[in-house]
């Protein structure tokens, strides 16, 4: 198995983030609003990668990205480590650029710490890097045999608990 190099990027207008939301029921974020990003292409720097990730998902376009954070997700098949973008200047009109893929929607920050479309990782992940404005050290691990996620936030000064 390969460590796949992800990206993923909050790009935000108007107290509102951009998210996607998957219409693949393979996904584990089936139906879920997510930040929008991909892989990394080989050769790829990563804020291009975000950028590019946006523009084919989302229309928009990204530049002045800010690193804010680091998530590894782990299942049985997948390793992959994504890094996250802020976005200090957005450009363009939402829309639906992968309609097969994903639909792309205008979230309201304001709750969305309890919007239950949001998987529960990223509005904790969100919350660290937007309202505490701390940098995110985290992961993100299913569970093989019940598929059930558990989620970790590293915080500056905290020891690292290795898995069992």
């Amino acid at each position: 198995m390969t460590v796949r190099v992800q990206v993923s990027c909050l790009a935000m207008k108007d107290n509102q983030i951009a998210m996607i939301q998957k219409l693949n029921p393979a996904y584990k974020t089936y139906q879920k609003f997510i930040p929008p990003g991909g892989h990394v292409e080989f050769g790829e720097r990563l804020e291009e990668a975000c950028a590019r990730e946006v523009a084919e998902e989302t229309g928009l376009l990204v530049s002045e990205l800010e690193l804010k954070g680091v998530v590894t997700f782990l299942r049985a098949d997948y390793h992959s480590v994504c890094f996250f973008f802020l976005a200090h200047r957005v450009e363009g009109v939402l829309e639906s650029c992968e309609p097969e893929k994903q639909s792309s929607h205008w979230v309201d920050l304001a709750g969305i710490g309890r919007n239950e479309k949001v998987p529960g990782y990223h509005r904790d992940f969100l919350k660290v890097m937007l309202e505490e404005g701390s940098y995110l050290n985290g992961q993100v691990e299913w569970d093989a045999v019940d598929d059930r996620v558990a989620w970790s936030i590293v915080r500056p000064g905290q020891p690292l608990v290795p898995r069992a």
